[in-house]
């Protein structure tokens, strides 16, 4: 067994590994005999993602990945609604034409941010027009591409702040926070599982249409991202937790509000995180709210998924 397939299994559950590593190595064998390093490597990380997923609850038979499948259409529509022409007040208004104005003549930090700009004004319509086509490998890939973006974005606003004042925290979470839906949207959808070739097209394109005037809506709601539109008192909490209580309905296999939760999240957390971090005076004084808030959150969706027997009661049935 070469370096290569005992790292890929080595990512895979025990027990699966137990019961089908034999058949995996197999198929490996026979799938890379006679090929190039490069198409063995391929082969490689394709097993090893499989592991990952299957560590993680991220394939079609397991809740977490059902559910993604089913926010899939529903996010590719938020982001659609995100990415509508801004009104006035949106950053985005001033800072897309400048962008495309600017040309390549720039120096390469604000050349690769002007870039990313563009790009999540584009990337994101050729992401629901894949999504529309059913072409659902090429939504996972796009949105990996939204996601790279929004990181870029925030890289290079570390990178430019100033080395000291004031306003330079400021900035940068006010910056931080508006990227948010691009780069959890964006992570979500690249790695939800692939729907199925026999997936229902006019009911995904239908919850695209729906997501599309959920997120235009939220999002014409706040005025684009406006301080004068940034919520004070407990409003801010209400959109983070709504959002988070619908995803609770996973618990009894009720995917659709689920969905709608996972789908709104992220245009939630992009009007609530900054306003938190505002009037709590920074990100360590907010994480115990956070910490406490996510053990309220996983403790209650253990309350409420049914009890599974445990190994020896089915066991006892089956015998």
């Amino acid at each position: 067994m070469n370096v290569a397939l005992r790292t890929a299994l080595a990512l895979y559950p025990a027990r699966y590994r137990r019961d089908r590593g034999a058949e995996l190595a197999e198929v490996f064998a026979d799938t890379t005999a006679g090929s190039g390093r490069l198409a063995t490597a391929r082969e490689a990380l394709d097993l090893a993602g499989y592991g990952l997923r299957l560590r993680t609850g991220l394939t079609e038979a397991a809740l977490p990945g059902r559910v993604l499948v089913a926010t899939a259409p529903l996010l590719a529509g938020t982001l659609l609604g995100l990415v509508a022409l801004p009104g006035t007040g949106d950053w985005r208004e001033f800072r897309i034409p400048a962008a495309a104005r600017a040309g390549t003549d720039l120096p390469w930090p604000r050349l690769v941010e002007n870039i990313a700009v563009l790009g999540l004004a584009v990337v994101p319509l050729l992401l629901v027009a894949a999504a529309a086509l059913g072409a659902w490998r090429a939504v996972r890939l796009l949105g990996a591409v939204v996601a790279l973006l929004g990181a870029v974005r925030i890289g290079y606003a570390g990178l430019s702040l100033p080395a000291s004042g004031v306003w330079s925290g400021w900035f940068f979470a006010y910056s931080t926070t508006a990227l948010v839906p691009y780069l959890l949207g964006g992570l979500m959808l690249a790695v939800a599982p692939t729907r199925p070739a026999d997936s229902p097209g006019r009911t995904d394109r239908l919850l695209i249409l729906a997501g599309a005037a959920a997120g235009f809506a939220v999002t014409r709601a706040q005025g684009g991202y406006d301080t004068r539109n940034l919520m004070d008192g407990w409003w801010p909490v209400a959109l983070l937790l709504l959002p988070l209580l619908l995803v609770l309905f996973a618990a009894r296999d009720r995917l659709l509000p689920a969905a709608l939760g996972l789908a709104l999240l992220p245009l939630t957390a992009w009007f609530s995180l900054f306003s938190l971090w505002e009037q709590l005076g920074g990100v360590w004084r907010a994480a115990p709210w956070a910490l406490g808030t996510a053990l309220v959150l996983v403790l209650a969706y253990r309350a409420l998924a049914p009890a599974r027997p445990t190994h020896r009661q089915a066991a006892r049935r089956i015998g």
